[in-house]
């Protein structure tokens, strides 16, 4: 399943169960960085993802600002 948060605009996350009860999140915003996680708890999995991608966003937008 494909997600976009709020939040996030230019990310898309992906929401696959790749085992029973096993999860993979994977983000990738326009310009191809990436962030991934897998775990059993779908909820924490999805925070982590974001949370990278949102550190992500603060250092690309701290280098353009140089």
């Amino acid at each position: 399943m494909i997600k976009i948060y709020p939040d996030l605009p230019e990310w898309n996350f992906e929401l696959d169960e790749v085992s029973a009860n096993v999860y993979e999140v994977v983000g990738m915003d326009k310009l191809g960085h990436r962030v991934s996680s897998t775990g059993i708890d779908l909820e924490k999995i999805i925070e982590q993802c974001k949370r990278n991608a949102k550190n992500i966003e603060t250092s690309v937008k701290a280098r353009r600002a140089q």
